[in-house]
Order: C-alpha cells, then structure tokens, then sequence
C-alpha cells in the first residue's frame, strides 16, 4: 500500500490506512511506502506491517494542503521494495506515491487499486482549485487510467468518478471502526477521564477534532456562543486560550478513545470529505453528533443517527439542541452506538478489499495470458 502519510503523523487517512494494513496482515504479507513525515526514515516492521519511509519535502502543508514529495535516494528502495508485490493499493490518486504505482503497474502488469478519499476538494482560494484541476487532468487521470480498479467511502465522490471516469471499476467499501476499544464509559469513569485532561465535570463538553484546513470550517464552530457548553478542541497546534475553551493540541490516538469517552457531543463542520473517521469513532463511542451533513454520507450513516444540518450557519443550533436537551442526546448516543456495532467492522473491511484485490489479480492474469 502506498499513502503520503502515516502514523504517527496525525490524520483519519493514516488511521484507514494503519487499520486496514493490521487486519490483512493476519492473512498476508503488507508493506507500506509513506513520507518519513513525523517518523525517521528507513524501514522498520510495526503491528506485523514492513513499513518503508522515504524524505519528502512538505511545502505545500503550509496551506493546508497535505502533499508531501518523496525526495532523497531513499524513494529508489522504496519503488524496489514493490517490485515484488502481487497487489498494489494507492490511497489517493493525486499523490506521487501514487504516480510511481501506476508506473510500476503498467510496466509490471501488476495490478492496481486506488482508493479515493476526497475526490476533488475546493477550496476557497481559485488558484489552489486551478492547480488541483491541473493534477486531475495530469497525474490523476493517468493514476485512475492505470489501475484495474478504484473504491471510495463516499457516495458522492463515487458519482464524481463515474461521471469523470464512465468505463472504470468503481467500488464503495465503507472504512471500519474498533467498537471494543472505542466504546461507551461509565460516569465515573468520564469523570475520571475529564480530570485527566482538565476538563470541567460540570456542563457539557463538545468535541471539536480536525487539522488546520480551510475546508474544516472551525472559524464557524470557534464563534458559537458557548453559554450551554464548553468546546475541547484538538487536531493541530493552535495554542488557544478562551472562555469556555480547552485547546489540547494534537492528542496521540492511542489516547482518543478516552477522549471520546470523556465527551457528551461532537461537531463536525467540514467539507470536501470522504467519510469521516471521527465520525465513527464518536458513534462507537457513543458521542452525540452535529453534522454538516454532505449528501455522500447517506451510503454509510442515516441522518436521522445524528443531528444533521445543511449549512454551516445552521450547526450552531444543531450543537445548542443537544447540548441543553439531555433526552435528545441519550437518544442519538444510543442509536449512534448500535449502528457502528451493527454496521462498521475492519474485518468486514478487509475482506472487501481482499475480494477487489482477487478480482483485480485475476483481470491481470488474463490481460497477460
């Protein structure tokens, strides 16, 4: 598999892809290629994974724009390293990572599989959506144009694809979530937890979780009156200090699941996604969700799990109604829980992906015959 980051780097791509790398690896022999971004470069073996890690400079990051470049001769053992695969799976076809699989795949016959995240993602700023537009048109169609076949979590990504790309394979398969490690706490516990991290025990506590990124919308959750609540933020380094607030940086994942558990609501205000691992995790967790609902996220979540809303001016009400009505919150708590057991599962995950890379495979095989 190749992704332009991983953990420890923090990010939901990086947690997919940490995830799906652990399950099939019971039953098969994975290597990642990544950015030595957040980790030394090299290749080390973690969670039964060979992970290689090459330089990447990672200019673009300044504006919130995650593409990292592979540089330095470590990118040479890197491509080495997937020679030998019977299966290659970029996330994302933007990346360069990306280019070099569909690369090695055409000369190799060897098939490839994209998952796509995000589609094409706009963004305020005109020449940052020209430049995206450019590399669709440059390294995106040729990526998508070499593989065999691509997945997406996003009904909505998916119709872009397929409008973009009539002739091609395309697949929705949901990500997973751990509903054993993330999962309900006791009250004394959450007390527990909010202690840990300085949190009040005496009023709500809603959940902001995100990078630094335009299309996270927190300029919008930052200016909600926080007369009924008190905002956590985490994701990126922003060093706040408010009433009302706790700004906790960027929280290692091992530790989110507690963090969930110390929460009685989270906001989701972004756009331009796939389908959010947070979102998951939350529900597992049995964290009440105000949504900015995107009308690709009715293939994986029914709105009516969560308190969805159509614009950004419109959360704050989202967020003011479960935070002062205690019924409503059990109630969407409840049934957000029952849903990620009921519906979301790594196990049921990869073995999608197994059943796309055998079929791939053997599409490969009778090319070559």
């Amino acid at each position: 598999m190749l992704s332009h980051y991983y953990l420890p780097h923090p990010g939901g791509i990086e947690i997919v892809v940490w995830n799906l790398a652990r399950a099939l690896a019971a039953r098969h022999e994975v290597t990642i290629v990544t950015s030595a971004i957040g980790a030394p470069e090299g290749t080390s073996v973690e969670d039964g994974v060979t992970l290689v890690r090459t330089r990447a400079f990672n200019g673009a990051e300044r504006f919130s724009i995650p593409y990292p470049m592979p540089i330095g001769p470590g990118l040479a053992n890197a491509v080495k390293s997937l020679a030998s695969c019977d299966v290659l799976h970029a996330h994302g076809a933007l990346y360069a990572g990306s280019l070099h699989a569909a690369k090695l795949a055409r000369r190799q016959n060897v098939p490839l599989v994209i998952t796509e995240h995000v589609g094409f993602v706009q963004y305020s700023s005109r020449l940052v959506n020209a430049v995206e537009a450019a590399a669709w048109s440059t390294v995106g169609d040729r990526v998508v144009g070499s593989a065999r076949s691509l997945a997406t979590i996003n009904a909505r990504i998916q119709a872009w694809l397929h409008d973009r790309y009539p002739t091609a394979d395309i697949r929705f398969i949901a990500n997973g979530v751990d509903t054993e490690r993330f999962h309900v706490a006791s009250a004394p516990e959450r007390s527990t937890i909010r202690q840990s991290f300085g949190l009040p025990d005496d009023r709500p506590l809603v959940l902001f979780a995100g990078r630094d990124s335009d299309k996270k919308n927190f300029d919008a959750v930052l200016a909600m009156p926080r007369d009924d609540f008190h905002l956590v933020v985490c994701g990126a380094r922003r060093d706040l200090k408010a009433d009302g607030l706790t700004d906790l940086g960027i929280i290692p994942y091992d530790q989110m699941p507690r963090l969930f558990r110390a929460m009685d609501v989270m906001v989701q205000a972004s756009t331009g996604e796939g389908f959010p691992l947070v979102v998951q995790e939350a529900l597992a967790s049995g964290v009440a969700i105000a949504i900015l609902w995107d009308p690709g996220y009715a293939s994986s979540l029914d709105r009516n799990v969560v308190a969805a809303c159509d614009s950004v001016s419109d959360l704050a009400e989202s967020v003011r109604s479960l935070t002062t009505n205690e019924a409503l919150r059990r109630r969407l708590s409840r049934e957000g829980r029952l849903w990620a057991e009921r519906r979301w599962s790594w196990h049921a995950t990869a073995r999608a992906y197994e059943e796309l890379y055998a079929e791939a495979a053997r599409a490969s095989a009778r090319r070559a015959a």
